[in-house]
């Protein structure tokens, strides 16, 4: 069995994937409490409510707003983590790109509760940050000096892990055996983003098969990352069946020749639906079924060895299917 957690974040990040090796793999961290403006904006549209109504107590809910409830639909990453998969050890964590909405939280989750790692995926970049950034951020700082320290392969009390730095075709034990395809990025994507100082498409975009299904996870890679994967790997190579949706399910990380090759049948959004900034009606043109954790919250995706796909929301019932291939 596969099965892919995308959890409920708010604007950010945060995946873990239980492979059928038994290992357990990590996609980026966030550990939002709360909603960022443009996440109430869309929500109180998508409840048909003004926003002074939907922020209002009492106004649906007896004792809470609609604010309250979507607000209680977020998880922290630790607390999934222990209610899911407490003492396994995570063997493989990948850190898509260095932004801060798909890092905030590493601190707590590795250093100060501890959770054992083993492998630690990173894109070799530039970028740096000091303490004046984080003035006014909704990020800490603590998760970036703790970053670095993983990159560089020291974990809490002296503790070491192995580093890997994987490029396009990149094979090897630590992967290959887990059926997971590096299709992005390359020195030349990486080389951009750091002149550039964005790094969105230097982002890991990995390729995870299993009983037929194919899975694409592409953290914020847009069209550059896009066209530089369909010029040199090809189209066939990049159909799949579940995608998630880059850049949060935003326009700038939909490219209609990309999602045209990989012509997915289900489309998952962390966080999508931002008004003036969604792709998620793009996506539906391709005749996927769009999911957004926002309105779901964290969406479990499972694979069977039959190939058969299951989409559950938090609530654990079944939101979309896949029949079985075999």
């Amino acid at each position: 069995m596969l099965t892919l957690h995308f959890l409920n974040v708010g604007h950010g990040d945060c995946t873990f994937v239980e492979l059928p090796s038994a290992r357990l793999m990590m996609i980026d961290i966030n550990n939002s409490t709360s909603l960022p403006e443009s996440d109430v904006l869309a929500l109180a549209e998508h409840e048909g409510v003004s926003l002074a109504r939907f922020m209002a107590k009492g106004a649906y809910f007896q004792a809470r707003s609609w604010e309250d409830y979507y607000e209680s639909l977020l998880v922290d990453p630790h607390d999934y983590y222990v209610d899911h998969f407490s003492g396994r050890s995570v063997f493989r964590y990948i850190q898509t790109h260095p932004d801060m909405d798909h890092m905030g939280g590493l601190h707590r989750f590795f250093w100060q509760e501890e959770v054992t790692l083993e492998n630690f995926w990173d894109v070799e970049h530039n970028k740096t940050k000091d303490e004046d950034d984080f003035a006014n951020s909704p990020y800490a700082y603590v998760d970036w000096l703790v970053y670095r320290l993983l990159r560089d392969g020291t974990g809490p009390n002296n503790s070491t892990h192995k580093v890997i730095h994987n490029l396009r075709g990149d094979n090897g034990h630590y992967w290959s055996d887990d059926s997971i395809e590096v299709l992005s990025p390359t020195t030349e994507l990486i080389s951009a983003c750091n002149t550039s100082e964005n790094y969105n498409n230097c982002s890991y975009v990995l390729k995870l098969t299993y009983a037929g299904r194919t899975v694409i996870l592409p953290g914020d890679a847009e069209r550059p990352a896009w066209t530089s994967m369909l010029e040199d790997l090809g189209e066939d190579a990049m159909k799949c069946d579940v995608f998630k949706a880059a850049h949060h399910g935003r326009e700038s990380g939909y490219d209609e020749d990309a999602v045209s090759a990989m012509s997915p049948d289900i489309v998952i959004c962390s966080v999508g639906k931002k008004p003036s900034t969604d792709a998620s009606d793009e996506y539906a043109s391709h005749g996927a079924d769009v999911l957004s954790t926002r309105f779901h919250g964290t969406i479990t995706v499972s694979v069977d060895s039959n190939g058969k796909v299951t989409v559950k929301n938090r609530k654990g019932e079944e939101i979309a299917a896949l029949p079985r291939l075999y």
